[in-house]
């Protein structure tokens, strides 16, 4: 079966740096930390496109943790741990800061992934994940809880590991391996949305994972469309450890040119993300909508940074790769004026919803690869039981 060479190629007992592990930023995994899930992730979909079973848990829940909805990831993360044979249990809400350890000990018991999502304040999301990550491994560490459930950061204002993995997986497959994927020039572009308040966390994600592989990664943003400053010192780092490179520029037009992945996404700058969290922290509600409608104002200056027809004309043969963590805001679909117009967004729609479709195999992929001790082994009984799904 095609499924057996992507198994081959997964860590053993003596490789596996994820056994145990919760999974919160790329960059604190290896690149063969990384390689792995993306392996894990391919031969996944092998199984499934067999219409193999991958169910390994014979019981068990996964909790989901969501500050507010998100229904691509929360999908994603349901349908990744379903695969396997795990219950979901959704608890559709943010833990508040007194009960943080306690809430996250019981959703623990006999949970085997817990999946949090909250992107909305600087640093502070980033730290509620990881006192979730914590007090998981603390009530393991004091035989609270037998077994340590898998925390997967599934959108933080730091990092989005399941997209950027998803997408480097994606690209991998597109170009024919992990390996061609060195040389190529990625261009990750602001796009202009009259929603403005996003999230750094996918960008940020993206230039920190794509410059460990040899990538020529191009940021394309006009002016004040800062990310957090220290990503700009990891990409500049690992572009040069990897042989790759990374520039900055305020030109979408020069970003596109010849470019061979494109990957057109809305961000709110660092700044103004700053100023909402201390807003909020002061509880001054009224000031933020203010702080918001402000920035869609000074948005629309940059009304014009919109993929079209012209500009992917600019790629590599006129044909770059597409790329975006959909759903996108789109040009008289969604929106009036949005990231893409209509003619680029339906004819490169079949690509998009593949790329989103790696979203729950990664997610069941890192599950795997933290719980058990030799993934390689595991994925070889799923393959040997080979049973067949009825449907």
């Amino acid at each position: 079966m095609e499924y057996c060479d992507a198994i081959n190629k997964l860590p053993d007992s003596e490789e596996n740096g994820l056994y145990g592990k919760n999974l919160l930023r790329t960059w604190d995994m290896s690149d063969d930390d990384i390689k792995a899930i993306a392996r894990g992730t391919c031969a996944l979909k092998s199984l499934r496109d067999n219409n193999v079973s991958p169910k390994i848990f014979d019981s068990g829940i996964a909790v989901s943790m969501f500050s507010k909805k998100d229904m691509g990831m929360e999908l994603a993360f349901a349908s990744g741990c379903d695969l396997l044979g795990l219950t979901i249990i959704d608890m559709d809400r943010k833990l508040g800061n007194n009960n943080i350890k306690e809430t996250a000990t019981m959703a623990s018991y006999m949970a085997d992934a817990l999946g949090v999502c909250e992107s909305d304040f600087i640093e502070k999301s980033s730290r509620y994940i990881k006192r979730i990550s914590d007090s998981v491994e603390e009530a393991q560490k004091n035989g609270v809880v037998a077994q340590k459930p898998c925390v997967i950061n599934l959108g933080s204002d730091e990092d989005s590991p399941v997209q950027s993995i998803a997408d480097f997986q994606y690209m991998a497959e597109h170009f024919g391996g992990i390996e061609e994927l060195k040389g190529k020039k990625i261009a990750v572009t602001w796009a202009y949305s009259p929603n403005g308040t996003r999230s750094l966390a996918v960008p940020q994600g993206i230039l920190s994972l794509f410059t460990r592989f040899g990538m020529n990664v191009v940021l394309a943003a006009p002016e004040g469309m800062d990310l957090m400053p220290d990503v700009y010192e990891r990409a500049e780092k690992n572009a040069e450890r990897s042989g790759g490179t990374f520039v900055r520029t305020d030109s979408m037009e020069e970003a596109f040119s010849d470019a061979d992945v494109v990957i057109p996404i809305n961000w709110a700058p660092f700044t103004f993300l700053e100023k909402r969290t201390e807003l909020s922290a002061a509880n001054l509600g009224t000031y933020i909508d203010l702080l918001e409608h402000e920035l869609r104002e000074n948005n629309k200056e940059f009304i014009n940074w919109e993929v079209t027809e012209e500009l992917m004309e600019k790629t590599k043969d006129g044909k770059a790769l597409l790329m975006h963590d959909i759903p996108a805001d789109v040009t008289d679909i969604s929106c009036i004026r949005g990231e893409m117009t209509a003619q680029v967004y339906n004819a490169n729609l079949e690509s998009l919803l593949k790329e989103a479709g790696n979203r729950p195999y990664v997610i069941a992929a890192m599950i795997i690869l933290s719980k058990s001790e030799d993934p390689k082994a595991a994925f070889k009984t799923i393959a040997e039981r080979a049973t067949k799904r009825y449907f």
